[in-house]
């Protein structure tokens, strides 16, 4: 972007009276721009906080030691404090450029020295959206595999595909993370993690391989040397915007985590329907009235309240319980129909889990 254009949002910001966020030039004393380095200086203050923005398939060893000599503590004893964010499904890979606010929010939050930004290969695209454009290629365009099918064998198909890719992705994106965890252990420096939606899924799927060993794509059998998995130790985890319900974190997880686990749910049922589900097992639920729909998350204010709570979480702070305490004083709304229809919905998820 030019200096022109530059200017030119800055004096619609100020006509429609919105503050301008945050600031995403390199600081003073910081050499000619990386594109794999951001840097995030949010309104009203002070630090700018570098995120690190890591390639689907970019080694780990080249990250971690990109991480000590941007920092510059390289051959040092000094603890880092490095925090790995999870997107979401569903986005392009442009898309997700739009949580670098929310990022850089959490890591000032939680006072970390660097935020790391993973780029996992989920889905682009939601089953939904996708479905029309798979059917019509599939049933009307040539070349037809199988003209012969109904149109209710080709949905079924598609969406049995569009399962396989799913949890491929998954899978592959629980390999990679214990990896890149275990990469910055080897250099002494243990990582928190805050995860969102389907990278909160890869988390609890971090779990089963470090119990089982291995970790099923759907069709084959995934894993990693055995000094990987024994390598995986993170200090602090938040989830939020989990998106399937019954998940459950193994105790194998929950054993390599040296701080907090807590996973943010909404403390009615019926908002958790839309896709922030709470976790069984070796996790503590954080109840909250304030949660935004599943997909709300990365969009709340940088500058406010609720994310500075889940920065808190995620540093481990002394004063988390002080700030989830300030919160649930703001008076919370909500249609009494939907609340009555969601806790109907969620009355039946044990029997559907079933």
């Amino acid at each position: 972007m030019g200096v022109g254009a530059s200017g030119l949002l800055l004096l619609v910001a100020a006509l429609l009276g919105t503050p301008w966020p945050a600031r995403a030039l390199p600081p003073p004393g910081v050499e000619a721009p990386d594109p794999r380095w951001k840097y995030v200086q949010l309104a009203g203050a002070t630090d700018w906080l570098p995120i690190r923005m890591v390639a689907a398939d970019e080694p780990w060893a080249q990250v971690v030691q990109d991480v000590q000599q941007r920092l510059g503590t390289a051959g040092s004893s000094r603890a880092v404090r490095v925090g790995f964010y999870g997107h979401g499904a569903f986005i392009s890979p442009v898309d997700v450029q739009q949580d670098l606010l929310f990022v850089a929010a959490l890591g000032l939050a939680a006072e970390m020295d660097v935020m790391l930004f993973p780029h996992w290969q989920f889905p682009a695209r939601a089953p939904l959206w996708e479905l029309p454009r798979r059917m019509l290629q599939e049933r009307f365009l040539p070349p037809r595999q199988h003209p012969e099918d109904s149109m209710g064998a080709v949905i079924r198909r598609t969406l049995r595909q569009w399962a396989l890719e799913h949890r491929r992705s998954t899978a592959q994106a629980v390999v990679r993370l214990a990896e890149g965890i275990h990469a910055f252990h080897r250099q002494h420096m243990t990582p928190s993690l805050a995860a969102f939606s389907n990278s909160a899924l890869v988390i609890v799927r971090l779990g089963e391989l470090l119990a089982q060993g291995t970790l099923s794509d759907g069709r084959d059998a995934l894993g990693v040397p055995d000094a990987v998995r024994q390598g995986v130790y993170v200090r602090n985890i938040v989830t939020f915007g989990y998106p399937l319900p019954q998940g459950t974190v193994t105790s194998a997880l929950r054993q390599r985590v040296q701080g907090t686990f807590v996973n943010v749910v909404p403390v009615h049922c019926w908002a958790q329907v839309g896709g922030n589900f709470p976790l069984r097992g070796a996790v503590q639920n954080v109840r909250v009235s304030w949660a935004p729909s599943h997909a709300g998350w990365p969009q709340l204010a940088p500058t406010g309240p609720e994310v500075a709570l889940l920065g808190a979480l995620l540093g481990g702070r002394a004063d988390a319980a002080r700030l989830a305490a300030q919160l649930e004083q703001r008076p919370q709304g909500g249609e009494r129909w939907a609340r009555v229809l969601g806790d109907a919905v969620c009355a039946q998820l044990p029997a559907v889990d079933r």
